[in-house]
């Protein structure tokens, strides 16, 4: 996973030291400062690590500062994200579990050490929930596309629950992995048209799946899509599915879509 992190002179000691986890755990990192524990403004910092989320440039992000308090606002002011600020365990869980928390942020000079390396990996290895709080997050995004519909940033969660039947199944008795392309390009087709109603899109690529647990026969799996990136003519769109009984990840993968005209070239994305 490509993390983001920033923070200011009081937050800069325990930056290094996540930086070090993060990156034994095989974690790809940008750094975007401070470089120093000499005095600066955190919103210099701040910003760019959050946008760098937003962007899709990182998958997720971190910011730290003494109370974690004024980076946590400075994320949130970047569309797209969810930041929560984590000072234990719970918080830290629920943070994805609940608002699937992009960026957490964490105060250096509230917590222990052992325990903001403790919240990251907790925060790294929860998985976002969904069912009910699909709608919230939804109502987020419905706010943020009130405020400002020209930049790219947190789309609406469409998501499909799917009982799996034994038609699905291969010689093994799991699913086909056929289907799953297909619901995914479905989905991601879906999440495209109703962002962007106007628009008519088609299927340009469709990134190799992240299986991570079988699914068999009476398994039933709610399948979620969302825009995650929007380019001129063209959006990523971002697709996962989850187990509705053991709350498992079964694949991640994410899909370009490309708007076409009617006359069959490829035009900017209509608003």
């Amino acid at each position: 996973m490509k993390i983001a992190i920033g923070s200011d002179h009081a937050g800069f000691d325990y930056k290094g030291k996540i930086i070090e986890l993060l990156t034994t755990l095989g974690h790809e990192v940008r750094d975007f400062g401070t470089h120093s524990t000499a005095a600066v403004d955190y919103p210099v910092f701040i910003a760019p690590t959050a946008q760098a989320v937003a962007s899709g440039e990182c998958e997720r992000g971190i910011v730290l500062g003494g109370s974690g308090n004024g980076e946590q606002i400075v994320a949130n002011k970047v569309r797209g994200i969810r930041c929560a600020l984590c000072f234990s365990l719970d918080t830290a869980r629920w943070a994805k579990m609940h608002n699937d928390a992009n960026v957490i942020a964490i105060g250096e000079r509230t917590i222990p050490l052992e325990l903001a390396l403790d919240i990251v990996k907790t925060w790294l290895s929860t998985e976002f929930e969904g069912g009910r709080h699909v709608a919230r997050l939804n109502g987020i995004a419905a706010v943020e596309n009130s405020q400002s519909q020209s930049q790219p940033g947190a789309f609406p969660v469409y998501e499909r629950t799917m009982l799996i039947r034994p038609e699905y199944l291969n010689e093994r008795g799991s699913l086909y992995g056929g289907y799953m392309l297909e619901w995914a390009d479905d989905l991601a087709y879906n999440a495209a048209s109703l962002t962007f109603p106007k628009a008519s899109f088609v299927t340009r690529h469709v990134e190799a799946f992240d299986f991570t647990a079988p699914v068999h026969n009476g398994d039933i799996v709610r399948i979620y899509s969302r825009v995650v990136k929007l380019g001129t003519s063209s959006c990523t769109v971002a697709v996962w599915c989850i187990d509705a009984r053991s709350n498992t990840t079964v694949f991640n993968t994410s899909a370009i879509m490309v708007h076409i005209s009617p006359d069959g070239t490829k035009a900017p994305i209509p608003r």
